[in-house]
């Protein structure tokens, strides 16, 4: 380490300043101009990674860069497989570990015979590090007691080349560092590798995940602790506003002259600089946030597609909501979005294999019902989808559903006929290729016919009385569903119109709009993706088109590329979004800040906001390098704007469709969310016809915490759909400080 300070003071002297560098290339630069001085497997490995994982994000990186980290571990392994401090060394299990990493993390990058070395390479440290197992972990070199270091290390490494927690090596190591305290380690550094650890192996450690939070904040650790914790939280949580602000406090921590950016610890009694170290693992906290940053652009279709895939159950069906047991409902409507999706594919396949499992068992519990049992037409209705039912089996489930009549006329249960049960049938009789000419299908289409009500409801029927108990929506839907081929519009104008009155002043529909008692208002029901998109299809099937409306009501339903609150809902929106030749991008925060720099941008604010247009200005050039316009509001073109406006003031769908924004009295309603109308302000995204908007939102009140806000780094971190921030006077002095800010980035 004696050798870096001249390093760095000749490259202080010679290199040229670039002032158009991002943070990230320019430090890179200076892991690339050092290289020459690294002398340790640990400064070599470290660099490799963060090269490798920003080598996507860089400008001024090359293949043939990362070859000469790559070719001087490869050189350096030993031939017991391992690696030591230095070239020659004898081979320790720590070192070998961070080359084990660093080639696992470069290895993506090539292809042919040079992968082909790097892999060989690999295995063979791993097996070094596994020969070197004493039965309840690692110590500094084989056959030596375990040490916390070595143990943690390994665990790493292993778990990064497919280890997982309940390897048996894994599990016995888990259980030491548990234990034991990380002696020769500072607190910060020991913390940060068992997060990175326990996330290579798949253990779950929340109490950990908290220390670190309290570590990262403290005063008392380095700049390598710092970097060191940033990159681990980052790997936790992904980019949130608390990873934001750690990300704008490591940027704070950088030393740079005209040309390079690092980082190194401060000078102090048993500290040392550890400039190469300290600086790849800051870099490495920067290239992790580099490609999340990234503007989202999947429309919502493909990003619903792969998001159904994820919440797949490992049994192969889905679930109605996300964590619970599969239905055959949800299953069905998965499936059948995913078909959209895909020609076939593995979770498909599964699906289908659930699927069945499932249709005999259901089909048994529906015979000793003597009534239709709802998963088994969902179950036939999905091989169906797929042409997996031959004749002999369509025959077979003619026959069974058939069988299930009740009075010669329709379906029903114990109550009685019923509007859904029928339905269902009609559904699955035509499915199975039954003519609508058919004698059964005509009895019971007349019996729905029939109905006095507009709607359809259930119904209780005696011997003595029939009775009708309200409409619903779901149950109108499903018999609109299975009529429409069967049908004429004229024949169900009462039912499309009683259906279209159910329509809420938002655009959604729920399954129940209001119900009174002796004309009290006793119940309002809320809207739900699935019935909305439900409802606009059949009524867009006789002729009543409100599908782009409904498209509007959707866009901003979004929760983590999943829609509404259900799976079913996502689904429905999955098959709703795949009738749409065109859909709106989302814009995301990140393409707004992106653009700023080069932008042109024009502040533009409302009455009683000046003051604060000028303070973001002011912030946004000493940030961005920028020499924005200020100007009061007149009207909004095509170019790329700043706006400063009250929470009422504009309809932002206009310039995202993805938000919806609703405002009282108390609070602030932001996609579906509830907010304090008082301590809250958004940052929120918008499209021009040619350029950019960035929203800033608030009541004027919350002018100190937007200006304390703008002026800090953060805002270089923005992502996602919108920014939302709270401020609470915590120490009651009146002054805004950064610490007392708290945001959500809304995905």
């Amino acid at each position: 380490m004696r050798r870096i300070a001249p390093v760095l003071l000749i490259m202080i002297i010679v290199l040229p300043y670039v002032a158009a560098e991002s943070i990230l290339d320019a430090s890179a630069r200076f892991l690339l101009e050092g290289r020459d001085y690294m002398k340790t497997t640990q400064q070599l490995s470290l660099s490799l990674m963060a090269l490798a994982s920003s080598y996507s994000g860089v400008e001024n990186i090359t293949i043939s860069d990362v070859d000469y980290f790559v070719d001087a571990l490869l050189k350096r392994q030993n031939p017991d497989g391992g690696w030591g401090y230095y070239e020659g060394s004898v081979s320790n299990v720590v070192d070998t570990s961070y080359a084990v990493i660093a080639l696992k993390k470069a290895l993506s990058l090539y292809e042919g015979e040079k992968a082909s070395s790097i892999s060989r390479t690999i295995k063979r440290g791993v097996e070094f590090l596994i020969n070197s197992h004493n039965g309840e972990g690692w110590g500094y070199v084989p056959n030596t007691l375990t040490e916390f270091y070595p143990t943690v290390m390994a665990v790493w490494a292993l778990g990064e080349n497919g280890y997982s927690k309940d390897h048996p090596y894994i599990r016995s190591a888990i259980k030491y560092l548990e234990e034991n305290e990380p002696y020769g380690l500072r607190k910060g550094e020991a913390v940060a590798l068992k997060l990175l650890a326990y996330h290579a192996v798949g253990y779950i450690s929340l109490g950990l995940v908290e220390e670190a939070r309290d570590l990262v904040n403290s005063p008392e650790i380095t700049v390598k602790e710092q970097a060191f914790l940033t990159y681990a939280l980052l790997l936790y949580e992904g980019l949130t506003f608390e990873t934001a602000k750690l990300l704008a406090t490591l940027e704070d921590l950088k030393e740079k002259n005209e040309s390079l950016v690092y980082w190194a610890n401060k000078p102090g009694e048993l500290v040392g600089r550890e400039v190469f170290v300290t600086s790849a693992l800051a870099i490495l906290s920067f290239a992790e946030v580099s490609g999340g940053l990234m503007p989202e652009l999947e429309t919502p279709f493909e990003a619903s597609c792969s998001e159904l895939e994820k919440v797949q159950n490992e049994d192969g069906g889905w679930p109605y909501i996300v964590g619970f047991s599969s239905t055959d409902r949800a299953t069905y409507y998965v499936l059948k979005a995913l078909k959209r999706c895909y020609f076939m594919d593995e979770s498909i396949e599964k699906g289908l294999g659930w699927v069945k499992k499932r249709i005999d068992e259901n089909m048994e519990i529906s015979s000793e019902r003597g009534e239709l049992y709802p998963p088994y037409i969902y179950n036939l209705l999905t091989l169906l989808e797929f042409n997996l039912v031959n004749e002999s089996e369509r025959a077979k489930h003619i026959a069974f559903i058939k069988s299930l009549k009740k009075e010669n006329v329709a379906w029903g249960d114990v109550l009685g006929l019923q509007p859904y049960d029928t339905a269902l049938a009609i559904k699955a009789l035509l499915a199975l290729g039954v003519s609508p000419q058919d004698g059964d299908i005509i009895k019971a289409k007349e019996w729905l016919l029939s109905f006095p009500t507009e709607g359809w409801g259930t119904v209780i029927t005696t011997k003595y009385y029939t009775r009708f108990f309200p409409s619903e929506v779901s149950t109108t839907i499903e018999v609109l569903e299975a009529l429409e081929p069967l049908v004429t519009r004229q024949e169900v104008e009462k039912h499309l119109n009683w259906l279209l009155e159910q329509r809420t002043e938002d655009g959604g529909w729920p399954n129940i709009k209001e119900s009174y008692i002796v004309g009290v208002l006793m119940y309002q029901g809320q809207p739900s993706v699935e019935l909305t998109i439900r409802a606009t299809e059949v009524l867009y099937a006789f002729g009543i088109d409100y599908r782009q409306e409904t498209l509007k009501w959707l866009l901003p339903k979004r929760r983590n590329n999943l829609w509404g609150s259900s799976v079913v809902d996502s689904a429905l929106a999955t098959l709703y979004f795949s009738t749409f030749e065109e859909l709106p991008k989302p814009v995301n925060l990140y393409e707004v800040v992106r653009a700023l720099p080069e932008g042109n941008f024009k502040i533009l604010y409302t009455f009683g906001r000046e003051k604060v247009a000028v303070s973001v200005k002011n912030s946004l050039d000493s940030l961005f390098g920028t020499n924005l316009t200020v100007e009061q509001f007149k009207e909004i073109g095509d170019g790329n704007y700043i706006v400063l406006v009250d929470l009422t003031e504009f309809d932002l769908s206009k310039y995202n469709p993805y938000i919806e924004l609703k405002v009282d009295n108390e609070s602030i309603y932001l996609n579906g969310e509830s907010y304090k109308r008082d301590n809250t302000f958004l940052v929120v995204p918008g499209k021009t016809s040619k350029g950019y908007i960035l929203f800033i939102l608030y009541p004027r009140n919350l002018g100190s915490a937007v200006k304390v806000f703008f002026a800090s780094n953060i805002v270089k971190y923005l992502s996602g759909v919108a920014c939302v921030v709270t401020y609470e006077d915590k120490n009651q002095n009146g002054i805004v400080e950064l610490g007392e800010l708290k945001a959500e980035f809304v995905r």
